[in-house]
């Protein structure tokens, strides 16, 4: 099987839906639930996951692996984030009960997007180089391993406890306004002065795709 295609069969375990080719960003529509949406982005960063670890133990070039990994540490990710910090968080903040104890998670997943933002900076250019034909180095490898193994972690916070918390706290109208701003939020490029615009530019991404 080429390792661009990779198939799971069956239910996914996270929302009970069945999956066809590996994953992609989810394309977005304003009439969709914001929360599944989530759930479809989060089984495309498991997958970023296995692809870093891929990258972390290979001993051959592999830049279209690369190329795919930089493409989404730099555009998909960075919306994600964006997404949960600004859309998401805030509104669970407002609905959320006493006895969901939310604000410690929140803190813990804040704190865990800061430091996947910094890791990401390190492995930008050495990424770009990668999908080049490049190996990576030693310490590109650790990084890496790193980022895939916190990313693991993250994911399953956030599946198990707070996209159902969301699920049950936010209102139509919170989902609403929060899928219109996912949507609009996809629709921008990198700051043209970032090493992430830089890299994405060279390997002819210059901007995020259109949404269905």
């Amino acid at each position: 099987m080429p390792e661009d295609i990779q198939k799971t069969n069956g239910l996914d375990r996270d929302t009970g839906s069945i999956r066809g080719a590996r994953a992609a960003p989810p394309r977005l529509r304003t009439d969709e639930c914001p929360i599944e949406a989530l759930y479809e982005e989060h089984f495309n960063q498991r997958q970023l996951c296995a692809d870093m670890d891929l990258l972390a133990a290979t001993t051959l070039p592999r830049p279209e692996r690369a190329k795919r990994v930089l493409i989404n540490l730099c555009r998909d990710l960075p919306a994600h984030l964006k997404e949960e910090e600004q859309g998401l968080f805030p509104r669970l903040r407002v609905r959320a009960l006493p006895e969901d104890d939310l604000e410690p998670m929140l803190a813990w997943l804040a704190r865990e997007h800061e430091a996947a933002q910094q890791a990401r900076a390190l492995l930008v250019l050495a990424l770009a180089c990668m999908a080049d034909g490049a190996l990576p180095a030693p310490e590109d490898r650790e990084a890496l391993r790193h980022l895939a193994a916190s990313g693991r972690r993250h994911l399953i916070v956030e599946n198990a406890i707070l996209l159902p918390l969301a699920r049950l706290r936010l209102t139509a109208e919170d989902k609403r306004a929060l899928m219109a701003e996912m949507c609009a939020s996809r629709a921008l490029a990198p700051d043209p002065d970032t090493p992430c615009a830089w890299a994405l530019a060279r390997i002819g991404i210059l901007a995020p795709e259109e949404n269905a």
